[in-house]
């Protein structure tokens, strides 16, 4: 029998019944908001299992026009969510990348669907071997509020290059770009893709479903949760989190540039991106310079944090946050002076405390502790006594010794010489580890994340393997000593 009155929560906890029996998805998510996930999911289960490549094909050009044709829509939506969005940034890193992505995996589709064949042992003389990608079949995408038409159509054109059906649940902080999501959608794949907008109960209806694969960006506490709610009916699952993602100055680096690339990489969407640099190690000697390295090249890309080229922060509760990371630290002020609220200006915290918030919570905004380090060896000991991050940077005149750095950080990406524009190179694969994440995507790896390995074997009426059918005899017998030898 179903417990009563129970149903799984992203915003609350899922281990308070573990018991929960298997039964009809009404018993679990009876809310009339969650019923709009369970109708999705029934309204695409009569569609094509496996399209050919002209219908994917078909698919992306439709989803690439629809999303290209409301291009500037996005952008006002974007800027009207956030209380201030740059549109450069969501003409580059919204908008833009997604009709990269789509115009490179039309290019490359056929060579991904192409059957690999693979040589059968010799037991298997005459037989046929193939292995193909075939879809997952009906998949679930969450999408984050921080980018959220990046975030969730990316995945998109992966799940659609992939053959497969797709519920996309975009974020409720960001309502006026998910309505605008939903129409361009429904629009473009009204047969192959459903969106369902709300909030937790929505996402958590969704992780209940019995889906073929869910894909989730965000957090690491909430993917914890949709990783739990999943396996609940044994749906795999990609994860794309954050973490602490390290930048690591060597004592040879170029401070000016270095300070520059940091801090863009840092300030893009005022530090709302999982990638961000998250704490910068410096070699103790330098902290002054490195300090005033920072502020020249924050005043630099933003002479007017009140202007347009700074974003907001878009949640009030992580304005807050953000503000209570800094009570108690030594802070500097990295601008001329703080722009106005929504927005947050940039901060420095010099030699945080370890053990404060700071140091142990993804930051996610304009903050960026300054940690000293006396030898490299004791900065990768730093960086590596913490959980996997999703990125790691380093920044050196040597190349070779920035390479061999980041050869012993473990990160899901790493970068020399610059901070998160490996995101924007989506032929990469891109993903995390351990509570970075699990799973890849990009490029090939989101057709691979999308589709599943199946063998196909031709036999043949002559193979070897048929000569142990039985009876079983002599003529065995040698065969089995043969295979024992």
């Amino acid at each position: 029998m179903p417990v009563q009155g129970w149903r799984p929560s992203l915003s609350g906890d899922l281990d308070r019944s573990p018991d929960v029996p298997h039964g009809p998805l009404s018993d679990l998510v009876p809310d009339v908001e969650a019923e709009a996930a369970r109708q999705a999911f029934e309204a695409l289960a009569g569609a094509d299992p496996s399209p050919d490549a002209a219908a994917r094909r078909r698919h992306l050009r439709a989803l690439r026009a629809a999303v290209r044709d409301m291009a500037e829509p996005l952008a006002a939506a974007l800027d009207a969510d956030f209380g201030g969005r740059p549109r450069v940034e969501t003409m580059a890193a919204e908008v833009g990348l997604v009709l990269a992505v789509a115009d490179w995996t039309l290019r490359r589709l056929g060579r991904w669907m192409r059957p690999e064949r693979v040589r059968l042992p010799m037991e298997f003389l005459g037989a046929k071997g193939r292995v193909e990608r075939v879809p997952l079949g009906c998949v679930g995408i969450i999408g984050p509020w921080n980018y959220p038409v990046q975030l969730s159509l990316v995945p998109l054109v992966a799940a659609l290059a992939g053959g497969n059906r797709v519920i996309l649940k975009p974020s409720e902080w960001t309502p006026r770009t998910s309505s605008l999501l939903a129409g361009i959608v429904s629009r473009a794949v009204p047969d192959r893709v459903r969106v369902v907008q709300g909030g937790p109960d929505v996402a958590s209806a969704l992780t209940a479903l019995p889906l073929d694969g869910l894909f989730f960006t965000g957090s690491t506490t909430t993917g914890r949760r949709v990783a739990e709610a999943a396996a609940r009916n044994l749906v795999p699952v990609t994860l794309e989190l954050g973490g602490k993602s390290p930048a690591i100055l060597l004592p040879d680096a170029d401070l000016s540039e270095a300070a520059l690339s940091v801090m863009a990489g840092k300030l893009f969407s005022a530090g709302q991106t999982c990638v961000a640099p998250d704490y910068l190690l410096v070699p103790r000697t330098r902290m002054g310079e490195t300090v005033e390295a920072l502020k020249a090249a924050t005043r630099r890309l933003y002479p007017d944090p009140d202007g347009p080229d700074y974003a907001a922060i878009l949640r009030p509760q992580d304005r807050a946050r953000l503000e209570d990371l800094l009570r108690g630290q030594q802070v500097v002020p990295l601008m001329e002076r703080m722009p106005k609220a929504p927005k947050l200006g940039a901060w420095a915290v010099l030699d945080p405390d370890l053990e404060s918030p700071a140091m142990r919570e993804e930051i996610f905004g304009p903050v960026l502790p300054l940690v000293p380090y006396d030898d490299l060896a004791g900065a990768e000991a730093f960086a590596n006594a913490r959980p996997v991050p999703l990125a790691a940077y380093a920044f050196g005149r040597d190349v070779a010794a920035c390479e061999g750095v980041l050869g012993r950080v473990r990160s899901g990406g790493a970068v020399v010489n610059d901070c998160i524009t490996h995101v924007a190179a989506h032929p990469l694969p891109f993903g995390g580890a351990g509570e970075s994440g699990m799973g890849a995507y990009h490029g090939e790896e989101g057709f691979r994340a999308f589709t599943r390995p199946r063998s196909l074997m031709v036999a043949s009426r002559w193979s070897p393997v048929r000569m142990v059918r039985p009876p079983h005899g002599a003529r065995v017998e040698r065969i089995v000593r043969l295979l024992l030898r």
